[in-house]
């Protein structure tokens, strides 16, 4: 079968454009990740930890000096710490532990991590609220950042991949109208909004709906203006809203955009879609 030639100019600016998305994505799934591994890890490691009741001594006392604060004031802060030495069956061992009351020459009950050795003033009580918290938290956030950096990934290979050849549009936009909006750092970025209907779908979905098509202005064709109605092709198929890639017969431009839906927005397909779009051909 013969493939389709068609101008891919506005395409793959749109995926270059996609760069940053994905460069973005793949940063904070992998900062996600990290820490929700290491609550998870805690958790775990908190979960299945064992303790031997002993006694210690205090042989030594020392200070402990740890950075603290906030980014905007960090300082160190000094901590009196003594060294406890414990006898557990086949260890004979000591840790460093925080306190401003226990003197050396101090013999007290301890509880020793059998893992680690760690020593504990009083009984462990198991996992915390905000232990449970965070691993959970963060382990759903990294999940949720992979899939939508798969999702990234994946729509951007399809729009690599995007060819018509014999395919027919997946539906018929009918223009109602054109604005532009300011968004970004400082408003420097300038999306294009389209109006309209969804005149017809191959699916029979969403027909007479209201729906909206934007696009960053720069990744939009410079045509004298938009025709009255604009097909549309979905590269995630199945899907009733997402990325697409319009077509424009006349100008037989190609671009890519976002569909979407405005909540409570049914509405019949009237005559006034059929008015000439206004022109897109300005500043860009």
């Amino acid at each position: 079968m013969s493939t389709t030639m068609i101008d891919r100019t506005y395409l793959n600016r749109a995926v270059r454009g996609r760069t940053a998305l994905v460069i973005i994505l793949v940063f904070l799934t992998a900062v996600a990740g990290f820490i929700g591994f290491g609550n998870v890890k805690d958790l775990a490691a908190d979960l299945t930890a064992s303790y031997t009741t002993t006694t210690g001594q205090v042989v030594d006392e020392g200070t402990e000096r740890v950075l603290e604060g906030s980014r905007r004031s960090k300082h160190w802060e000094e901590y009196r710490t003594v060294t406890v030495t414990y006898d557990v069956p086949g260890t004979v061992g000591s840790d460093e532990i925080r306190s401003d009351t226990i003197q050396v020459g101090d013999t007290l009950d301890v509880w020793v991590r059998d893992q680690t050795g760690e020593v504990a003033l009083e009984a462990p009580a198991g996992p915390d609220f905000w232990q449970w918290f965070w691993a959970v938290t963060m382990s759903l956030l990294a999940l949720l950042l992979a899939w939508w950096l798969f999702v990234a990934v994946r729509n951007s290979v399809r729009l690599l991949a995007f060819r018509p050849d014999t395919r027919r549009p997946d539906f018929v936009f009918a223009l109602s109208g054109v604005s532009a909006s300011a968004s970004g750092r400082n408003g420097k970025r300038q999306l294009l909004e389209l109006s309209g209907l969804i005149e017809s779908s191959a699916d029979g979905e969403r027909v007479g709906q209201r729906a909206q098509l934007m696009a960053p202005e720069q990744h939009t064709p410079a045509v004298p203006g938009f025709p009255p109605r604009i097909l549309g092709y979905r590269v995630s198929q199945g899907a009733v809203d997402g990325i697409v890639v319009l077509h424009l017969p006349d100008a037989d431009a190609w671009w890519v955009a976002t569909l979407t839906f405005p909540a409570n927005s049914t509405a019949a397909v009237t005559a006034s879609v059929a008015r000439p779009g206004p022109r897109a051909d300005g500043p860009r």
